[in-house]
């Protein structure tokens, strides 16, 4: 056999009789590492947008937030710039379901914002996100409609559910039902 007879010719020369006993070992060391799984682990730009925000929970309750915020400096434009600027909007309430980005803020206009009405401030409470894929998430929650300068006394509450689609690296809700909770059955709230 050749493999023996070179075997046998290196084993005998001075070169190669100190590292007959790491041959063995390297092999082994070789098949070692072979046998484990390594994997790379992704960077934040490989993870997506999520990553670095803490998912799309923190994504869709600072949305709302922000949200809140425009509502409640009297910014009716910032508060509807998280729903989908579309005909295919829907808004379900009280009163029967609202179609169009157009419409919704016709509604909004012609209740909350008319001009005899007074605007109660508003918070988000109990946010709830549970991803429904990679770009869809449905967000759960309370809102509170209340008065400041009435030492936050509530006017309003109820709950509500969005639907929301991930497009361009933003969320934007797709549907919105928002019940408002009769006086006799609201719990008791935060802050009230």
């Amino acid at each position: 056999m050749i493999l023996s007879w070179s075997w046998r010719s290196l084993r005998g020369s001075d070169s190669f009789s100190g590292h007959r006993y790491f041959l063995p070992l390297w092999v082994f060391v070789f098949l070692l590492l072979g046998s484990c799984g390594f994997e790379r682990q992704p960077t934040e730009e490989a993870m997506g947008p999520d990553s670095a925000s803490g998912g799309p929970e923190a994504e869709i309750e600072a949305m709302l937030l922000a949200s809140a915020t425009s509502w409640n400096g009297g910014d009716l434009d910032g508060f509807m710039d998280d729903y989908r600027r579309s005909a295919d909007l829907t808004f379900s309430g009280g009163t029967g379901v609202t179609r169009g980005w157009e419409d919704l803020r016709t509604r909004y206009l012609e209740t909350y914002w008319a001009p005899d009405a007074v605007r109660d401030s508003l918070r988000f409470e109990g946010i709830e996100v549970v991803e429904l894929g990679d770009q869809h998430a449905l967000a759960l929650g309370q809102y509170v409609l209340f008065r400041p300068e009435e030492d936050g006394a509530v006017t309003s509450s109820g709950f509500f559910s969005l639907v929301l689609q991930r497009v361009d690296g933003r969320w934007e809700i797709l549907h919105d039902h928002t019940s408002a909770t009769p006086e006799d059955d609201a719990p008791e709230l935060e802050g009230s």
